[in-house]
């Protein structure tokens, strides 16, 4: 009777484990609760949309997670990206040189304005491409020493569609209080007595 007891106790905590540790498949940590990214330093949730991480098949030197709808990946997607920045470098310095090498990628910045998301200063620029029939939305955010930078990506015809699903995630957006382990500060060490 014990043991049943112990049991039934310990379902609740066994039904919501991983089925192996170290792994983002617990229910806890699925996308739509928003603390998939608690380990970059942010929370983000999908709840609402049918948008799911996607993973990425080419190698990267970028720091980047793309979402997509589960039912046509090969629609609209939106892509988190994350970067170190000087503390003090203000947002619209980080955001205005690359602003300027757009157009010499083909796109047409149709409008960037600031406002503000969670607390978190940001930008937001819509842009076309001018070759390849797609549109785009990026909303840049800066916290002390890093920048996220989502992108909403989608066919001119498909991307308020896209959009509606991308500003839903977005809006979910916040800087996690907790520190990274790479981000903890030393101990620092005791003065002999």
């Amino acid at each position: 009777m014990r043991y049943l007891l112990v049991l039934f106790l310990h379902l609740p905590f066994v039904a919501l484990a991983a089925p192996y540790p170290a792994t983002s498949s617990s229910a806890l940590t699925t996308p739509e609760k928003g603390l998939y990214f608690l380990h970059r330093g942010f929370t983000l949730k999908t709840e609402g949309t049918d948008w799911v991480p996607v993973s990425n098949s080419e190698q990267s030197l970028l720091d980047t997670v793309r979402f997509s709808s589960k039912e046509n990946s090969k629609s609209g997607s939106l892509s988190i990206r994350t970067d170190k920045v000087a503390k003090n470098a203000s947002l619209e310095l980080y955001t205005r040189k690359w602003m300027r090498d757009y157009p010499n990628y083909g796109f047409e910045v149709i409008s960037a304005k600031n406002f503000s998301l969670n607390g978190s200063p940001a930008l937001v620029v819509d842009m076309l491409s001018r070759t390849k029939n797609k549109q785009i939305r990026q909303v840049i955010l800066k916290n002390e020493d890093r920048v996220a930078i989502m992108t909403c990506l989608d066919d001119k015809k498909n991307f308020s569609k896209s959009l509606q699903s991308c500003n839903q995630i977005m809006k979910t957006f916040a800087w996690s209080s907790q520190q990274t382990p790479s981000e903890k500060p030393e101990p620092t060490a005791r003065p002999a007595q």
